[in-house]
Formats: C-alpha cells, structure tokens, sequence
C-alpha cells in the first residue's frame, strides 16, 4: 500500500497542466477534477466541467494531497510526507506584496499610534474595588497592517443576536455562531460576546479579491478560517449536495465585475434527485474595489466556553452572553478602580494572530498574504456602574473616556483568598 501510495506521488509529476485539479488518496488513485472545495471532514469535487456534473465527495482523512490547476500543493497531513513528493513538483509561492517607504512608514505609524496610546482613568474612587478591567490589546512584532496594496483596520465591539422578531436568542452553539440569527456588532462598552471585525481598505488602482478559505485568525494559537462552507437547499427529494466553486470567480464577475457580491449564490444539480435542487453558498471569495472598504463578518474574540489560560475564562452569563471573567487571588491584595498593569508580548497570556490571503486578479493566481498579531498589552480596573451586574460597562466612558481609540475588550473581575486554580497575573509592572 505504501509503496503504491508513493508512486501514486510520483504518477502526479506527469499530470500535464491543464485546467483541472489533482486529488490523490491514501489508495493511490489520482484523480483528475474540477471545484475541490475541502470541507472540516469531507472533500468535494466534479468528475466534469459542467454546471449540471453531480458533486461527488471523499472522506478528507482519505485524501493525501490536492494539487490546484495554478500549481498550488496542499499537503492534508494524512500519513505522507511532502518530503516523499518527488523534487519537480513545486508548490507555488505567494507573491512578495512590494512595500514602499511610505507604507513601510505609514505601517511602523498605526502600530506606534495603537501600541504607544494609554488612555487615562480619569475617576475620583480609585479607593474602591474595581469590578470590570478594560483590556487594551496591542500589535506584537513583526506584524503587518499595510503594504502598497492593503490596509487592515482592527475594529473592536460587543455582539447582539436577535431573530426576526428582534428578540435576543443564543448567540453561539457549541462553539459556532448559531445560523438562525442577525448578528450585529457595536462598538458601545456593553461588551458580552465580545468580537473583532477586520476592516479591509484597498490602496490600489486593481481590485482586490480576498479568499476566506485562506483567511485566518487565531485564538492562543489555535486557528479558525474566515469561511467555513455552508449551503441552504430546497429540494423535494434528497441529493448529494455540492461544492463552491472557487474556479467559477472569473465567470461569476463577468465584464465589468458585479464587485461586493461576487458569487453570492450558486445553483447547481444534486446527484440522485427526482426534483429540482437550489443551491445558495455561503460566500468564499469577496471582491474589494479599488480604493475603497470591505468589512469581514465579525468574529467571537473567544470562541468557546470554559478555560482560555490560567486565571481567564469565559462563562455563559444568559443563554445569548458570553463573558470573559478574570480571577485574581485576594492574597496579593483587591484591584482597585484605576490601577494599571502592563505586560510584553512574550509574557501576555491572551494571544490573538489574523492572516489574510488575497489575489489581485480574477482567476485567483497567485496568493498575495499579510499578518499580524494581537497581544494583551494593559489592562485597568474600573467598576460596573450599571444595575445589570453580570454583563454591564456602563461607566467606561466615564471612567476612561478615551476607551474607543483602543482595540480592546471588557472582562469581569473576581478575587479569591484560596484559590483551587491558577490566578491570573497581575502583569508584568
């Protein structure tokens, strides 16, 4: 089997190019396709070049390695090596986004005005225990947030769930954000569900087509893409779904370019139906027009209950609230309104890391990437100020009136004199 698997690598060096993909599975067998879309668990793929083809699937723990029409090689960690793929077949490297002085500089400004901007605590009971810290995160080293092509703005908020009759439901399902519900972000100091929306501003003269499929944030290290491939199908019989057809940019666009919505619904024929099926994707790949703004669908900072690090986790408040709650040992003394502890990137405990992965043409040819990281830089206490004590913030602005120019977050504070678990550090001055 082995031996057929790795010749079944080799075989792969011979495929012409053409303008189909290449899927190799752990039996060796490598198939020639269309419109792979790589789903959690499962691969989707066409046999042919058609509207109508039925979409067939395979296990994804089945599959070794795709291999894109544009050269592109993704090794899906099962079993093989990509030291065993032979020496000619290359994977295609994104291409270096030139940074001029100017970006450069205008780069090396944002992060400096971001990270070297301290608001002050500007109340009168700095005598009295806080009840809520103000988290301020700041961009790590090395990140990136403008070159001659793109600029990300980091946007901060709370999100509110409501159904069709504007009434509150529960915002997140076993992690997820659930389906069935309008999600708006704002930027006010409620702060439950607190999330991050990426702004994205086109500074060229090309539009620019963003790929969630390849766009990523990280939470401590543990990473979740922008698009996860979804559909929402009528049918009078049962089919055998289908896939999103990334291939099918430059078609969707069509001359001139339907820029903002590109590709928002797809319709397709399911296998084995006695009836009609329509199909609406979820969207992966989002147009953005030369200079001008496309905002990402916000993200949950903290996307799961329970433990985040020592001494921080997140609790479900109500069945729509998820509260990020710091525990600090009572021994070392209460936190008062206005006291401020900072720390370095390398000894913050709250790390968030985001990677865009964009193209500058339609066909989606070579990958074009930025990254940068998130780090908790200070944090304040301050106290609640509202009758709703388990999720109000109603005195930042207040207390600390220039809280809106952070990137930043509110959490719960809490003491204990003996505590059973690991407190959260006070910070490293």
């Amino acid at each position: 089997m082995k031996k057929l698997i790795i010749f079944a690598c080799f075989l792969i060096a011979g495929v012409s190019a053409s303008a189909q993909d290449v899927l190799i599975t752990q039996e060796g067998d490598v198939k020639k396709v269309y419109d792979v879309e790589v789903g959690p668990s499962t691969v989707f793929y066409k046999e042919a070049d058609k509207a109508d083809a039925p979409t067939l699937r395979i296990k994804k723990a089945d599959v070794i390695m795709i291999k894109r029409k544009d050269g592109t090689k993704y090794d899906l960690g099962n079993e093989v090596s990509v030291k065993t793929m032979p020496t000619n077949i290359q994977t295609s490297t994104p291409a270096n986004v030139t940074v001029s002085s100017d970006s450069q500089k205008r780069n090396a400004d944002l992060i400096n005005q971001i990270n070297g901007f301290n608001p002050e605590y500007v109340g009168d009971d700095t005598d009295k225990d806080a009840k809520r810290l103000f988290c301020i995160l700041g961009y790590g080293k090395d990140s990136q947030v403008v070159n001659d092509e793109l600029e990300v703005e980091c946007v901060t908020g709370s999100m509110y769930c409501y159904d069709s009759k504007k009434t509150v439901k529960k915002a997140v399902i076993n992690g997820v954000i659930s389906n069935d519900v309008t999600i708006k972000d704002y930027g006010t100091p409620w702060y439950t569900n607190p999330c991050i929306r990426l702004k994205l501003k086109n500074r060229s003269t090309k539009t620019l087509y963003i790929d969630l499929g390849n766009t990523f944030m990280t939470r401590n290290g543990v990473a979740t893409a922008y698009y996860i491939p979804s559909s929402t199908s009528t049918s009078s019989s049962n089919s055998s779904g289908a896939s999103v057809n990334l291939g099918a940019v430059a078609g969707a666009l069509g001359v001139g370019g339907a820029l903002g919505t590109l590709a928002s619904g797809i319709a397709v024929g399911g296998g084995n139906t006695s009836g009609t099926v329509n199909t609406i994707y979820s969207q992966r790949v989002i147009a953005v027009p030369p200079m001008s703004v496309k905002e990402l669908d916000a993200q949950m900072l903290f996307l799961e209950l329970g433990k985040f690090c020592d001494g921080f986790n997140v609790f479900e408040g109500y069945a729509y609230d998820w509260i990020p709650s710091f525990w600090f040992d009572k021994n070392d003394g209460d936190y008062k309104n206005g006291e401020t502890h900072d720390f370095a990137e390398s000894t913050s405990p709250i790390k968030f890391g985001f990677f865009v992965s964009y193209y500058d043409n339609e066909a989606c040819q070579t990958e074009r990437k930025m990254s940068f990281n998130l780090y908790l830089r200070r944090i304040i206490g301050f106290g609640n100020g509202t009758v709703y004590k388990f999720t109000g913030a109603s005195s930042l602005p207040k207390k600390i009136p220039e809280y809106n120019k952070c990137i930043s977050f509110v959490g719960m504070l809490s003491m204990k004199k003996r505590p059973k678990m690991p407190c959260f550090k006070r910070g490293d001055k």
